[in-house]
């Protein structure tokens, strides 16, 4: 797995919840920063194996990280939800999901949504994945939302498609919480 861009990275990453999250800090910003791999996020049909395939791979520390590769399912439906009081205070966020598309990957007709839910506040989009490459990662921006001091609530992020057809060849890496303005990356 490579880096996109040089990342303004504080060597300090940590696994938190048996390697299901990464906590950083981006020191151009001093400010926290969380990447959550697939099992710390809620899969429709994640656990059987007739729909999603759980494989493992060696990242750039070494260490190996969970994925879940999509077999087949006319139901895609993948959530994530994060506690606003984790996130540094004053930052613009970005949340993000990383994914691939296999190399035959089929079934992306219609277009996946991005949702992001915040507390009195609701953004959404449509992207198809029809024309994007295969065999590469990709980052989908699902939202920005900025944090003020003293914040609760929770951040959810939704990827999904309800279109009642059958789609496979998608691999979610993981969802990425980092501020808007920073270098973009992936770290995986």
């Amino acid at each position: 797995m490579k880096i996109k861009k040089k990342a303004h990275l504080n060597n300090t990453a940590e696994y938190i919840e048996h390697k299901r999250k990464k906590k950083w800090i981006d020191e151009k910003f001093s400010c926290n920063c969380f990447t959550l791999y697939p099992r710390s996020l809620f899969v429709t049909w994640g656990t059987r194996v007739e729909y999603w395939d759980w494989k493992c791979f060696k990242e750039t520390s070494d260490e190996n990280v969970e994925v879940a590769k999509l077999k087949a399912v006319c139901w895609l439906d993948v959530r994530g939800k994060f506690n606003m009081s984790e996130l540094s205070p004053g930052i613009v966020y970005e949340v993000i999901y990383v994914i691939k598309l296999t190399n035959g990957a089929s079934g992306w007709e219609l277009p996946i949504v991005l949702r992001l839910s915040l507390p009195g506040k609701l953004q959404e989009r449509q992207v198809s994945l029809l024309e994007k490459p295969k065999g590469e990662w990709l980052e989908l921006n699902v939202g920005n939302f900025q944090t003020q001091d003293c914040e609760n609530g929770e951040v959810c992020f939704d990827l999904y498609e309800h279109g009642g057809h059958w789609k496979h060849g998608l691999i979610i890496q993981c969802a990425i919480i980092r501020p808007k303005t920073s270098t973009n990356y992936i770290i995986v």
